[in-house]
Order: C-alpha cells, then structure tokens, then sequence
C-alpha cells in the first residue's frame, strides 16, 4: 500500500515508523524541512527528531507535495491545526475525493467564527473519506514498538479495511468508534486536564491526591460529552479513559510539564521559555474550550479553574479548592 503523509512531527515519524513495519506499505513523508530532508536522504536519519535512529528503506522523505501525494492509497495527515486551512487547499488540488484521509491531528481553534476540531475543518473543505487517529501514545513508545492500541474513529468501512490492512503490525491493536466529536473532544481536552494534573504534583501532593483529581476530570469530562450528545462509550475507549490516564500522570506530557511549573511556582521567565520552546496543545486550546462551554452552558469548574491559574488569575493552590467542591457522582 502506499501511504503519504503530511508532516514530520515527533508523532508523525514515529506513526510512519509504526507502519514501515508493513513491509507490504510504502510511506511517502513530506517536510517544509529541506535540510531535513538532506539529512535523510543520505543517513536515514532524522537526528533532530529521534537521535541516532535509522529508518527503514520503505521510508521515504520528500520537500515536494507532488511525490508525497502521487498515487497513494490512505493518506495521513499530521500537521499542527494552525496548518489544517492551508493545508486543506493542497489537497483540493493534488488529491482525488476518493483517497481516505487520517487525521491525526488534535487541538481546538477558532476557525470561521466557531470553534472547530482537526476533523470539522478537514471535512468542511475536502470531500474524501475521513478517519480520526487518538489514543494513550506517546511518540517514543510507538517508535519504540511496544505493544499499543489506538482508537479511530471513521464511518467508512472501505476506509476502516484500508485502515486495518495498514496497520497489520504485531504490536498494534485497533479499537474503531464512529463518534468522531466524542474522539476529539477527549483527544484534545486531556491536554488541558494534564495541566492541572501537573500543577498537583508540582504543589507536592502525591499519588492519592492525582487519582482523586483524575476521577473528578473523568465526571466532568462524562458531563461534556453527554451536553455535546457524544457517545459515553467512548469516555470508556482509548480515546477517552486511556489518553486521559496516560496523559495526565505522566512526565513525558508537556502539558503535564508545564503545570508542574505552575505547581512549583516558577517566575514567569522559566513559564514563558518553556512555552516558546515547546508546543503545549492544552494552553493552546483552553480559551476555545471555555468559549465552547460557555456558549453551550456546560459547566466545567477544572477547566476553569485551569485556565485562571494559567493566566495568573489565581494561584496554583485554587485547583484544590475547585477540587474539594468536585461532584464525584455520575450524571446517570
């Protein structure tokens, strides 16, 4: 099969990786990274990516769309969702109707006056058939090749078959769903949770404390997804119960990491160094989320809370006031 994609992030390179394992796929990677692209076309190499890792010769990495995209059979799509517009008018033009696209992209944004997901914005501007990739991954352990699943959403079942067939992979377990806003939501929300899970450790509460925390995002999540009319079944999946606990008790999360700044009260210089230097997609998105919310009258105290800690509204330790007040019951 010949799959392109579109992006060489961390995630990105580690999925191409992840699929090389295939040897019956031929992957196509397209990078703005010209000096990148040297690199790898004499080492195999992406040094900058993963260091000393050599990838294998079904991987193959290209400056020009043309060659990314010609002929393929499934296309992945990893850009940064500041990207997704820009990168949607390419595939206008060089990509048939037909090809199925999968995003994996995450993240929230304002896009036309409302706030949009990876998908609703891919599919307001291309015809093809889409997927939605998510889970409890972290780049270096999908590169690593350990055993990992992921969820996708899609409603297309030659998509899925194409999709299955992609990944025959021994490591890799497949859960689909077909509730793409309930996949994105928890994909894109854990990013801000993770926040506040850092920000507890950071304020030197220990384990005990953090299952508490993460009990009370799993309501509230519950909640978003029942006034979104979401499929709860998917708060249970991967995307949804997997990601969170993955993300959120976890040092390899930059989110994670830079509420444990927050926590350990660091000044604004060390906040704002790491911020530059890093892409955090929970401080990103969190101002869209809470402009979601409040359009739609959910009430999100964490998220809130969050986000008035991060914009120095308040002090790191009003996450555990919200958090003493937390319903703990389910809204069934």
């Amino acid at each position: 099969m010949k799959i392109g994609i579109i992006g060489t992030g961390v995630f990105s390179v580690a999925i191409a990786h992840t699929l090389s394992q295939n040897t019956d796929n031929f992957i196509t990677m397209w990078s703005e990274n010209k000096e990148l692209v040297e690199e790898y076309k004499k080492t195999n190499k992406m040094e900058s990516i993963f260091k000393e890792k050599v990838f294998p010769n079904n991987i193959k990495l290209t400056d020009s769309y043309e060659e990314a995209l010609k002929e393929i059979d499934l296309l992945f799509l990893m850009t940064s969702i500041s990207y997704l517009k820009d990168v949607s008018k390419v595939l206008i033009e060089k990509v048939d109707k037909s090809i199925p696209i999968c995003i994996g992209t995450k993240g929230i944004v304002l896009y036309e006056g409302k706030e949009r997901f990876a998908y609703e914005i891919i599919k307001q501007n291309l015809k093809n058939p889409l997927a939605l990739l998510s889970g409890p991954t972290y780049a270096e352990d999908v590169v690593s090749l350990d055993p990992i699943a992921f969820s996708i959403a899609c409603k297309n079942k030659k998509t899925r078959e194409k999709l299955l067939k992609a990944f025959e992979v021994e490591n890799i377990k497949i859960e689909f769903t077909q509730d793409f806003k309930g996949v994105s939501m928890c994909g894109s929300l854990k990013n801000v949770y993770a926040i506040g899970s850092g920000i507890i450790a950071g304020l030197g509460y220990k384990e005990s404390t953090l299952a508490y925390y993460i009990t009370a995002v799993y309501k509230e999540l519950e909640t978003v997804l029942y006034s979104l009319n979401s499929s709860l079944a998917t708060l249970h999946s991967l995307a949804g119960f997997g990601d969170l606990i993955a993300t959120c008790s976890s040092i390899k999360s930059r989110n994670y990491s830079l509420g444990l700044l927050y926590g350990q009260k660091k000044n604004k210089k060390e906040l704002d160094s790491y911020k530059e230097n890093n892409t955090i997609e929970g401080f990103v998105s969190i101002e869209a989320f809470i402009n979601l919310f409040v359009k739609n009258h959910i009430k999100t105290p964490i998220v809130m809370a969050i986000f008035k800690i991060v914009n120095d509204e308040e002090k790191p330790e009003y996450l555990l006031e919200i958090l003493k007040e937390s319903k703990l019951n389910s809204i069934y």
